[in-house]
């Protein structure tokens, strides 16, 4: 069986502080390290080298992930530790890791982005050896480079990035631990007075909407639910926030039967749910086309041949009255749809008004 879990950027930062920690104070360079983690297991993390100076020791450790889309798999993470004359165990970040510049977040303005969990891990593994002082520096020497793809930017991190995790388990974004993104980019909005702002599924209808409606989407305002649609629109409707939901059918369709988890695991298709919506609203022969494709995407191909788009603002309209059911709310919510080129092939009417009011 494949390995369901690996370890988040906080247990190999903490993992790289023990080992350097070990060795400064007259151990023996350790092949790996074990490290407690927040629900009481244990990590065992290899080290990848140690490098001793006067006063000091760096080690590194290599990040690896079980998340295919992960861009930190394989990210050397370092520490370099040396003793104090006072008895405070201080963690600051070096090159690589992003600097934290707008509020919202769990630090204040100009802290490195090491999170408060990580840094827990860090203080208490280093606790176990020693209660003399201690600096910490944790670094990344690609970090700058990797967070150019993450999510850093429009939450206000620079420079690299983040040591995460809560519980210092990391999990595939299909599973739970990518609700702490979610989480994160939500309470950032509302913090910051984004009161406005877009969910979808991934990076396809991100763009789209970017490209789209560049005068109202920006990638601060965007929150990527992933599979765990229900979810993020309960979160975004707890705090109060105003949301457009924008995304591929195959996706959002799913809704239809009732499916606010997308996983293809936890959830079927969307044909059969888009089908049976549109059975008796269009010719057999048309109907037979769409049943025989495998896709929600196909089914849109035929309906745009067809020049059948309103029958995809049809499906937009029932989409949006299950997300209102889910919520128990009579809000709008616009739904905008889009396929996988990035063409908008459908709306809602609340949508079709957000639209409008965008140009």
């Amino acid at each position: 069986m494949e390995k369901e879990f690996g370890y988040t950027t906080g247990t190999y930062a903490a993992a790289a502080a023990k080992a350097a920690l070990m060795v400064l104070i007259g151990g023996r360079p350790p092949e790996e390290v074990r490290l407690a983690l927040p629900d009481g297991t244990e990590a065992r993390i290899p080290v990848s080298s140690l490098e001793k100076a006067p006063g000091r020791v760096t080690c590194a450790v290599v990040k690896r992930s079980v998340e295919e889309t992960d861009v930190t798999d394989n990210l050397k993470i370092l520490a370099t530790v040396s003793l104090r004359e006072d008895r405070r165990i201080v963690i600051t970040g070096g090159a690589g890791i992003g600097r934290i510049t707008r509020m919202g977040l769990q630090l204040p303005v100009g802290e490195a982005a090491i999170n408060p969990v990580p840094r827990r891990m860090i203080h208490d593994s280093l606790r176990e050896l020693t209660h003399r002082g201690v600096d910490v520096v944790i670094s990344a020497p690609d970090g700058e480079k990797v967070a150019a793809s993450t999510y850093n930017q429009r939450l206000g991190i620079v420079g690299g990035i983040s040591i995460i995790g809560t519980t210092g388990i990391m999990r595939p974004k299909s599973l739970e631990s990518f609700k702490e993104t979610i989480l994160q980019q939500l309470d950032f909005c509302a913090t910051n007075g984004i009161r406005e702002i877009v969910i979808t599924p991934g990076n396809i209808s991100e763009e789209a909407m970017i490209e789209h409606f560049t005068d109202r989407t920006s990638r601060e305002r965007v929150v990527q639910s992933g599979d765990f649609l229900g979810f993020t629109l309960e979160q975004a409707y707890k705090r109060g926030l105003f949301f457009v939901l924008a995304g591929h059918p195959g996706k959002l369709a799913k809704v239809l039967a009732g499916n606010f988890q997308t996983h293809y695991t936890k959830s079927p298709p969307a044909n059969e749910a888009v089908i049976r919506m549109l059975r008796g609203r269009v010719p057999e022969h048309i109907l037979c086309e769409m049943s025989s494709s495998p896709t929600v995407e196909g089914i849109t191909e035929v309906l745009l041949k067809e020049r059948r788009t309103d029958l995809l603002d049809e499906v937009a309209e029932r989409i949006e009255e299950k997300v209102r059911e889910y919520l128990k709310t009579d809000l709008s919510v616009p739904v905008i749809l889009f396929n996988m080129d990035k063409r908008l092939i459908g709306s809602s009417a609340a949508a079709r008004k957000w639209i409008r009011g965008s140009s």
